[in-house]
């Protein structure tokens, strides 16, 4: 499966890294739930292309670059989707929320309910409680506090260096990539298995390395440690 989306609306990217162009989106997603009526007839079925098509004309002219089954079950099917712009998120809703369709075979409506989606991303107070909470852990050291960040599904060609793409080599570099992330702060160390050319000789869990994808070639994962705690919050 392929990570990586084509970006046509920029205008609320945010400017990160001049010198790599790189700048950062906000992520603009919502879970959308339908309601399914009782199934009277066996062998009757809901189909959920149908309740996507329907979903998408009443967003237009908006579009959902997601738009997914999170959950099915004979009371509800709940959708994952995102659209481009989050500043467009709050009308993509309105015409969603509360609103109805009607499904072909079927003369009951289905209530519709959408709602901006929380970010699986953990909170400051849940990382704060687990390194306080934990035993055997020093928070004056590093790596036994909040001070490391890990990050997946990055292009290898975002942090190669101008001279390895002019030799067709998209490693990522760990200089390009400190350099970018000390915009937050002083970097204690940064590590990229991927460009260890001995990591995949080691066993899995040592190296750090997952198993292998299609996309090995093509997105890279990464570590960051900050010096101090501030910079691993901002």
């Amino acid at each position: 499966m392929n990570v990586f989306q084509i970006c046509n609306d920029t205008s609320d990217a945010i400017e990160f890294f001049p010198p790599q162009s790189l700048y950062l989106k906000p992520i603009a997603r919502l879970n959308i739930s339908v309601q399914l009526p009782q199934m009277k007839l066996p062998g009757k079925t809901i189909s959920n292309w149908e309740v996507m098509e329907k979903l998408k004309n009443m967003t237009k002219p908006e579009e959902f670059i997601v738009l997914k089954v999170s959950k099915s079950t004979l009371e509800f099917i709940r959708f994952e989707a995102e659209i481009e712009n989050k500043s467009k998120l709050p009308s993509v809703i309105a015409r969603l929320d509360t609103r109805t369709i009607k499904l072909s075979g079927f003369s009951e409506l289905l209530k519709i309910r959408a709602a901006e989606a929380k970010i699986p991303y953990p909170t400051r107070h849940a990382w704060n409680s687990y390194f306080r909470d934990a035993r055997n852990m020093n928070e004056m050291k590093p790596g036994e506090r909040p001070d490391t960040i890990h990050i997946n599904n990055l292009p290898c060609r975002w942090f190669a260096t101008k001279q390895d793409k002019t030799k067709g080599n998209d490693i990522p570099s760990e200089y390009l990539f400190r350099k970018v992330f000390e915009v937050f702060g002083e970097v204690r160390c940064v590590d990229i298995p991927l460009a260890d050319p001995y990591r995949n000789k080691m066993k899995t869990h040592l190296s750090g390395m997952k198993t292998f994808s299609f996309e090995k070639d093509l997105s890279f994962e990464g570590y960051v440690q900050f010096k101090e705690y501030i910079c691993f919050v901002k």
